[in-house]
């Protein structure tokens, strides 16, 4: 049995984690607005009914769903959740190959059966996403898989499996590439706060200051 969610709050946000099945134990993330009682749903990797409650504890209904990529761990219960809140998923164009081989993925990495998203819209670039009282900031990220991003939000972030706390994303499967990880992870800690929360995909959070001498060790040690 996996423990109560965790929820932080950061500014004018709410972050509840809710942490997926074994193996992978994939981190769902669903920050809410306080001030508009917005909710966004970041990587539903499974247990769409978890997920949903968790929305719903919040006296409110989730307005988007965002992917930080597309492999089956993190979009898996996305169908589920639509069913729910009919609402859309968003992900990087250059993801579109990973999210089309979802049953192939699912079927050699999970062993399961998974629906592709109901209502799926790909943006391009790094756009500034636009909600009602705040602002959501893209930054891209390739390495992990092709179009891999990261969400910057006021005083936090989310990066997926492009950087955890002390480690890095696998990048021996199809569209992941060890230099180009490198080059974005050196960006995105560049761009980012000291004080900067990162939320990643799976296991703890850190903050940008925290990350940054571990990546020029890490990075200077062939890490990476």
């Amino acid at each position: 049995m996996l423990s109560k969610n965790d929820c932080d709050t950061i500014g004018d946000f709410s972050i509840t984690t809710v942490v997926n099945t074994p193996p992978w134990y994939e981190n769902c993330y669903v920050v809410r607005h306080r001030p508009t009682g917005q909710q966004v749903v970041i990587d539903p990797g499974g247990e769409a009914n978890r997920i949903a409650a968790a929305v719903s504890e919040n006296h409110g209904t989730a307005t988007e769903i965002l992917l930080t990529h597309g492999h089956p761990d993190h979009l898996g219960g996305v169908f589920d959740l639509q069913a729910v809140f009919a609402v859309p998923c968003r992900a990087h164009q250059e993801e579109q190959p990973i999210i089309a081989g979802l049953a192939s993925w699912a079927g050699a990495l999970m062993r399961q059966r998974l629906s592709p998203p109901r209502r799926l819209e790909y943006f391009s670039g790094e756009p500034t996403l636009k909600y009602d009282g705040f602002d959501v900031r893209v930054v891209f990220t390739p390495g992990h898989t092709s179009g891999g991003v990261c969400y910057l939000f006021d005083g936090f972030a989310f990066t997926g499996d492009t950087l955890f706390n002390q480690g890095i994303g696998r990048t021996d499967l199809p569209g992941g590439h060890g230099p180009t990880l490198t080059a974005s992870i050196g960006r995105l800690l560049e761009t980012l706060a000291p004080s900067t929360r990162l939320y990643s995909g799976h296991g703890p959070t850190w903050t940008a200051a925290e990350a940054r001498p571990w990546w020029d060790w890490a990075s200077s040690h062939g890490y990476a």
